[in-house]
């Protein structure tokens, strides 16, 4: 009958204990994606973003891991996916040595579940986007969820994998796209540079306009030595199609047509092939004897060594003793003129 009341409570707006906590909660989940939603698209910003995070700092509900969640579906529409500080102020929002594990029992468990995972939400997604943390993302971390937690462990792996791999794609350097507002142009130039490796690549920009407006109509283009030649010796009426397709610059699509035919041309040597004249039917005979060779040549060389060492050991004993018995000499010398003088 209790549940029946409850129930009906919704429709008819009978105010009991457990409906109305519900309600509460329907309405503060609500009123998290309105406070997103409200603003309008062309508003909407990093400034609005932090906007909202201050707001929702000033009430400190318990709702921390709802609003961390909600706001992670709108990063990308607020055009702050690729910013740092934007994720220090969500991670930021959990409170800070409650969660922290006090016991045994706390460490080896996973202390306070929804909130670690809610982190390690935030950390995913920063690092799906390629933003890299810091020392203070890791302190926040510490301070909210202790040393060794789960969520701690994602952001040192982060901080240990993330800088390594960075440069990991050997067909763009990053550094000339990050930061920068690159035009579409510039784009295409990148992106031919990464589909055509040869070095002997020509590219060239064509437009079809004197005006510098990036909007204006433009053809980039790029050609190898070898594709040339074999566009130049290519038959008339030859079949050449044009497929479609896209390539991606750091996260920037870029469009590109290219030209595929057949061809009646021998394939290019681009190795050299080594011809090998060796027989190997007696390799192992010929192994064994270099072997032998090898080791005699050894124990030759540690011989005549061990014989120098005793010469030279035995020179310095000769050395050593004639000097000692220079000046006995030298004295008796100096007292038998002495005695003739007197």
């Amino acid at each position: 009958a209790y549940m029946v009341l409850a129930r009906f409570s919704k429709h008819f707006n009978i105010i009991s204990s457990r409906s109305l906590s519900t309600v509460n909660q329907e309405v503060g989940l609500i009123h998290v994606e309105k406070q997103f939603e409200a603003i309008e698209p062309k508003k909407r910003d990093k400034d609005a973003f932090m906007a909202a995070i201050a707001t929702f700092k000033e009430k400190r509900g318990r709702t921390h891991v709802e609003f961390i969640n909600t706001a992670l579906k709108y990063v990308k529409d607020y055009g702050v996916h690729k910013d740092l500080e934007t994720y220090k102020s969500l991670l930021d929002v959990f409170p800070k040595g409650k969660m922290i594990p006090q016991t045994v029992f706390q460490k080896v468990f996973l202390h306070y579940p929804q909130q670690q995972n809610c982190a390690v939400k935030v950390l995913d997604e920063m690092e799906w986007h390629g933003v890299q943390p810091d020392k203070e993302i890791h302190d926040i971390v510490v301070n909210a969820f202790g040393e060794w937690n789960f969520a701690t462990k994602k952001v040192k792996r982060m901080l240990y994998w993330m800088p390594k791999l960075k440069h990991s794609n050997k067909y763009l350097d990053r550094r000339s796209v990050e930061g920068r507002s690159l035009t579409p142009s510039e784009l295409a130039g990148i992106a031919l540079k990464m589909m055509n490796r040869d070095p002997a690549t020509s590219i060239s920009l064509l437009k079809f306009s004197d005006s510098s407006d990036p909007e204006d109509k433009w053809l980039a283009t790029a050609q190898s030595p070898a594709q040339q030649r074999l566009l130049s010796e290519l038959p008339p009426g030859e079949e050449v199609f044009v497929d479609s397709g896209l390539v991606y610059v750091h996260d920037n699509k870029v469009p590109f047509i290219s030209l595929t035919g057949s061809t009646k041309l021998k394939p290019l040597d681009e190795f050299k092939k080594e011809e090998m004249d060796d027989d190997y039917t007696n390799w192992f005979e010929d192994w064994k004897r270099q072997r032998i060779e090898a080791k005699r040549s050894y124990f030759l060389f540690v011989s005549e060594n061990l014989f120098i060492s005793k010469i030279t050991k035995q020179f310095l004993r000769w050395e050593l003793s004639f000097k000692m018995t220079i000046p006995l000499h030298y004295g008796g010398l100096i007292n038998f003129k002495n005695q003739i003088q007197v």
